[in-house]
């Protein structure tokens, strides 16, 4: 049986042990073998950690309290990068987990790889996650697909939006990444080989995070799949000569629409930053694309990565909001407007009419309003639309 080892900085994910994510974590590492460390750091005299105690003592992790003698310098990285190392060193574990959501831990996380151990990374979806994930076996997210990251101004309604859209844009992304899989494959393939190949084109798929129990539930909710029962609990899939009958919801209706015409459906208040931070740095000096995009990764917006950004500008092409100048060079000015959402909306709807006329779909009106991105008046949605 594999031994596991798992460090916890509970000072950078807080919320995470707070909102039943060391339990959570558990349960995931459970299929790997046995959990043979537990340790937690942080100040844990601190106020903002006295809570945590309870639910860390529940799971059997030990409490190590890393005092912070000058302001600034983080005593815990320290303390458990020098513990891992003396576990990966020292002991038969083959699995090491790290929960810090801190790409400081990057050159840690590459050392114990090159010593032959399986890592795990931990921590929040964002720029810096992605530096660390490419050097995990596998990365977990601490923020769930579910959880949007909200803004105060935002309603009720808004917030249940862009949580929405952000479930439907992962899904149509890992269904893609799932029939990848399966086109490589000359014909079935046992359920059970096809998780580990996503994993290995993308090493946080999860398909909890995406709101199913189990991958086997996953993958029959793509219409692309052919899936059979050989008995004794196994299955094979394959890539369907024909479509299968899959219920969807209309917004996943309407975001595979828009994925045929290369349109991406984003969070609302992920777009609203990327757009804000572009027209802000574009305001001082006009740059190519991919410095652009590098600048912007720079601001670590949560839930984004540099794919996430690169697209997101493509949406802001796409709705006219970019100004071109300097030639071959190509430099991009994000136009600063009030009616940027608008703007955007109109280049959606452009190409989801096309899409939908394509294919012969019908949509409610009620529903194509439902994904627009502006908030306006009475009337004036369905005006547009």
């Amino acid at each position: 049986m594999n031994h596991i080892a798992i460090f916890i900085d509970a000072e950078n994910l807080t919320n995470w042990v707070k909102n039943n994510g060391v339990q959570s974590l558990m349960d995931e590492l459970l299929p790997l073998g046995q959990i043979v460390v537990r340790k937690a750091y942080g100040k844990w005299s601190s106020r903002e950690l006295i809570s945590l105690q309870s639910v860390l003592n529940e799971n059997g992790f030990e409490l190590v309290h890393t005092f912070h003698p000058v302001s600034g310098k983080n005593s815990t990285d320290i303390k458990m990068t020098v513990d891992t190392m003396e576990v990966a060193l020292d002991s038969q574990v083959q699995w090491i987990v790290l929960a810090t959501g801190d790409s400081d831990f990057s050159p840690l996380f590459r050392k114990l790889r090159e010593q032959g151990k399986e890592v795990i990374g931990v921590g929040p979806k964002s720029p810096l996650s992605e530096c660390v994930k490419n050097s995990c076996s596998r990365y977990i997210y601490t923020d769930d697909a579910t959880s949007a990251d909200d803004d105060a101004s935002d309603d009720d309604s808004s917030v249940a939006k862009d949580r929405s859209s952000l479930i439907v844009s992962e899904k149509i992304d890992s269904m893609e990444m799932l029939r990848t899989v399966l086109q490589k494959e000359d014909g079935p393939i046992a359920l059970a080989a096809v998780k580990p190949k996503m994993l290995g084109l993308d090493n946080a798929f999860n398909e909890k995070r995406l709101g199913f129990k189990t991958f086997k539930d996953f993958v029959k909710s793509a219409d692309f799949v052919q899936m059979t029962d050989v008995g004794g609990g196994s299955y094979t899939v394959a890539l369907a000569e024909q479509k299968v009958a899959v219920e969807e919801d209309a917004q996943m209706i309407l975001a595979k629409a828009l994925k045929r015409k290369g349109w991406d459906m984003f969070p609302r208040n992920m777009l609203k930053k990327i757009y804000a931070e572009a027209c802000d740095i574009t305001s001082f000096v006009p740059m190519c694309k991919q410095d652009l995009v590098q600048e912007i990764v720079a601001k670590n917006i949560a839930g984004t990565t540099s794919s996430i950004i690169n697209r997101a500008l493509g949406t802001f092409f796409k709705a006219k909001l970019v100004t071109i100048s300097g030639g071959d060079d190509k430099l991009w000015t994000i136009n600063e407007t009030n009616q940027y959402w608008k703007e955007i909306d109109k280049a959606m709807l452009d190409r989801l009419r096309v899409s939908l006329k394509e294919t012969g779909q019908k949509v409610s009106k009620k529903d194509i309003v439902g994904i627009l991105y502006g908030k306006y008046a009475d009337g004036e949605a369905e005006k547009l639309v």
